[in-house]
């Protein structure tokens, strides 16, 4: 490895004890992960504080310490005087810093578009990716989908589902200059924004989706939800603005003040649809680009998709592809994992996976399964434990009207009571105690009791935050694969049932 040292107070606005100049080799806020020359960046969260496993860095091999209580500080300076020791007033700022200075600025050589919203931030991500990608753009994508260069998903591990932590994030751009890939696309959440994950990027495009009522527990109120994500135009050069979002469009539309492309379905917008016409194959619709018109026909199904579609082609046209050349290859758009994704099993019935799991996501899911021809519709749907339980009574609401068997059950539940967890769904029905309501504690159980309930022509939509290749459980991450889960049901079914 080659040595490289850095002049502390030219990269981190603090006061230093110790050494002004410091070889580093990597930086995290996690004592577990520190290798000699590192630099380790103390982070109070909720839970822990960093500054707490100063001891433990030092001992593997920490030579930079930065941290924002200067009595803690103080302590450790004058036993370790080969060592650095930076007070700084905002340490998720600082590691961000550092996170994108140690990895050699990688977002300064890439085209960024980072993508936010409260639903749909994944499949505009992967619209986006695979778009660029056919255009010979190579671009790889971060988010809940994973870590994808421009062919594959990689093998870098996430230690948060959808944005990760600064260095990880500069360590995966600086992977993919490495591959002289040209554009990331990044899944940019509130919280991520708001811990300043994403300070050191200046984005070339920055996608807005939607903003309804989510992550609440984090924010607390939803003008603070609002300016979290906010933030990411106020470090981007161009935007995408879903002009049909009541909460947030119009402040962006007034407030940013570069390049900007609307989109929408039912306002006027620079790229809107029209005559949307969704089949088993896909969807059909009319598109006005800035005045010309297009006949449209992509392998997405229902109208929340087709917004989520025209972000897509809005972000590549920002980026620099003319509209007429991204149609060309809208038939090879790529769907993420578990986003209305059509299950292939020998059966009479259909089985479908979707994220869904706000109140919001959900009705658009509904909305568009309706249009697939289907005798019965079965829905599972799911309370999360480490989400706002106020959300949870509005997923009954959405759903009791318009399937014909409910399930509704459990995800991430963390320390949440199950029991509890599925009490506050259900005291969203009308009728909670109607026949074709039921309820199982863990997930697994509630997808094998949809399939037992389902016959010949039924449609069986399975929703909730099954894809992410585990379920928090206490503390722990265990692993779960929602196909696993469904491949067991068939294994140990002796005969398919098939009503005719």
């Amino acid at each position: 490895m080659k040595k490289k040292m850095y002049i502390l107070d030219e990269l981190l606005d603090g006061s230093i004890q110790g050494p002004d100049q410091q070889e580093i080799h990597s930086v995290s806020y996690d004592s577990r992960e520190i290798e000699a020359c590192d630099a380790f960046v103390c982070i109070k969260g909720e839970h822990h504080d960093g500054h707490l496993f100063i001891r433990q860095a030092i001992e593997a091999g920490a030579q930079t310490i930065v941290g924002t209580d200067q009595g803690v500080l103080d302590l450790f300076a004058p036993k370790h005087p080969q060592l650095s020791f930076v007070y700084v007033r905002d340490s998720r700022s600082a590691l961000a810093v550092l996170s994108s200075h140690v990895c050699g600025s990688p977002s300064e050589s890439l085209h960024t578009i980072g993508v936010t919203g409260t639903n749909g931030k994944t499949t505009v991500a992967s619209f986006t990716h695979s778009i660029l990608n056919s255009l010979s753009f190579r671009t790889g994508s971060l988010g809940t989908a994973g870590i994808w260069d421009d062919r594959e998903k990689t093998d870098f591990k996430q230690t948060v589902p959808t944005t990760p932590e600064a260095p990880d994030i500069h360590k995966v751009l600086e992977y993919f200059c490495e591959k002289n890939m040209q554009a990331a696309v990044i899944e940019s959440t509130s919280i991520a924004l708001e811990q300043k994950r994403l300070e050191t990027i200046h984005f070339n495009v920055a996608i807005h989706t939607n903003l309804t009522p989510e992550h609440l527990e984090f924010h607390e109120t939803m003008d603070a939800y609002k300016e979290a994500k906010m933030k990411l135009f106020q470090q981007a050069h161009q935007a995408v603005i879903n002009a049909d979002d009541p909460l947030m469009a119009d402040d962006l539309i007034q407030t940013f003040k570069g390049p900007a492309i609307t989109y929408g379905i039912r306002q006027p917008a620079d790229l809107q649809a029209s005559c949307i016409h969704t089949t088993r194959t896909g969807t059909t619709f009319e598109m006005d680009a800035f005045g010309t018109k297009y006949t449209v026909k992509a392998p997405v199904f229902g109208e929340y998709n087709v917004s989520n579609l025209l972000a897509a082609i809005a972000a590549c046209h920002q980026v620099g592809f003319s509209i007429a050349s991204i149609l060309s290859v809208i038939t090879d758009v790529r769907k993420p994992e578990g986003r209305f994704q059509m299950v292939d099993q020998d059966v009479p019935y259909q089985i479908i996976l979707d994220y869904a799991h706000t109140p919001d996501a959900l009705s658009h899911v509904l909305e568009s399964v309706q249009h697939i021809p289907h005798r019965q519709l079965i829905v599972m749907i799911t309370g999360i434990g480490l989400r706002d339980p106020k959300k949870r009574p509005l997923m009954a609401k959405v759903v009791e009207h318009v399937a014909d068997q409910i399930i509704v059950s459990v995800d991430q539940p963390g320390h949440a009571d199950r029991k509890e967890v599925v009490n506050d769904v259900c005291r969203g029905f009308n009728h909670p105690s109607s026949p074709h309501i039921y309820t199982r504690l863990h997930r697994e159980e509630g997808i094998h009791l949809a399939l037992d309930l389902a016959e010949a022509g039924d449609v069986v939509l399975l929703t909730g935050i099954g894809f992410g290749g585990y379920q928090i459980i206490g503390d722990e991450k265990v692993p779960y694969s929602e196909l696993q889960v469904i491949d067991s049901y068939f294994e140990n079914q002796p005969l398919i049932k098939i009503t005719v």
